[in-house]
């Protein structure tokens, strides 16, 4: 449906035309469209308009990709797409000349198992004006697994199939950190992998060998089109904190058949933080860990200090979050909602008093 069959007053614009339009997550802006690679990549808005739609193009073989729709910092929407030209109501009969903060942003970790998955933001059809958008007092990067992606905060206790439906960016503690302490965050993560190996000892399977692209993880012929497989720049964005929240896939991929020794993994860490620090030199880099069980704690930070003496940073550290209690866990055996505000409360209130 074309929204402007039942509001004559609604304008289309192009995405690329908005100048007033935060773009959130590391992406590729392209002509006429923005892609969505990450889960919490997404494009924010102010208007004074009584009536917002946003145009998105979708696309999937197998995983459905899912969106979020925030007004003034509250959730309000979340659903799956269809392929093809998706005309999405995000809000409508408000009062006009009032300034709501809208926020729309993919819900979905990339899909590196489905070669079709994408999302791309088109246009905004609105019948007011755009205004200028609140500076956000840091900005912060995460990369994790299954827990930054937010697998297991939606769905009954139950629920163990591994669909999108169950992976979220809207419940996680990445997105209520942004919220505690007013950050512009971004998410690289990918459920099932480590630093050094996934949960079943796959070596391939790792963050740190796709860090270095757009999104490394997003394949087939589209997704390079759009530019997934670009070189990652980080000199128009430059994080305040990175923090790493890495090592349970690793410690479960190290009881396999991989031969992945301890050394490994130490040695895996100290190259990745060696690495981040080339992208952003003057984060404070942080590595937390301790949701799911605390298996390689001394390995974490052992390898972090050790990072630090040879290279004499001292912008860097490890932090312990509290492990999931039995009635904290949501779907999938993963941690649940209380879970996950247990940890933003200790990081956030870590980074607050880390970067002032």
């Amino acid at each position: 449906m074309n929204p402007q069959d039942r509001n004559k007053d609604l304008k289309y614009y192009k995405i690329t035309d908005v100048q007033k339009c935060y773009v959130h997550g590391r992406t590729n802006i392209n002509k006429d469209e923005i892609p969505l690679f990450w889960n919490n990549s997404g494009i924010e808005i102010c208007s004074d308009a009584s009536e917002l739609w946003i145009e998105v193009e979708a696309d999937y073989s197998v995983y459905e990709p899912w969106y979020a729709v925030e007004i003034n910092g509250a959730l309000i929407a979340r659903s799956m797409l269809m392929p093809g030209t998706n005309n999405i109501c995000l809000f409508r009969s408000m009062s006009k000349g009032v300034v709501k903060r809208v926020f729309f942003y993919r819900d979905l970790q990339a899909m590196g198992q489905d070669n079709d998955c994408h999302m791309l933001v088109k246009g905004i059809y609105s019948d007011g004006n755009f205004k200028d958008i609140p500076k956000y007092d840091y900005k912060i990067e995460f990369i994790g697994d299954s827990i930054s992606s937010g697998e297991g905060t939606y769905g009954a206790h139950e629920d163990m199939d591994w669909i999108s439906m169950y992976m979220s960016s809207s419940h996680n503690y990445i997105n209520m950190i942004s919220k505690k302490i007013n950050a512009d965050v971004r998410i690289i993560s990918q459920g099932g992998w480590g630093v050094c190996c996934s949960w079943d000892s796959v070596k391939e399977n790792n963050i740190p060998d796709i860090y270095d692209y757009v999104c490394g993880l997003a394949h087939g012929d589209f997704n390079e089109k759009i530019g997934a497989g670009k070189p990652f720049d980080s000199s128009d964005w430059q994080a305040d904190a990175v923090v790493i929240n890495l090592g349970t896939n690793d410690c479960t991929g190290m009881t396999g058949v991989g031969n992945l020794t301890e050394e490994k993994l130490e040695q895996a860490i100290v190259d990745f933080l060696k690495k981040l620090r080339g992208y952003y030199p003057n984060a404070h880099l942080l590595w937390v860990y301790g949701m799911l069980g605390y298996g390689i704690t001394s390995n974490i930070s052992r390898a972090v200090t050790r990072y630090m003496d040879e290279t004499k940073d001292t912008n860097a550290a490890y932090l312990t979050l509290p492990n999931t209690l039995e009635d904290e866990y949501g779907s999938r055996q993963h941690p649940g909602l209380k879970s996950h505000k247990k940890a933003a409360d200790v990081i956030a209130d870590y980074l607050v008093n880390r970067l002032g």
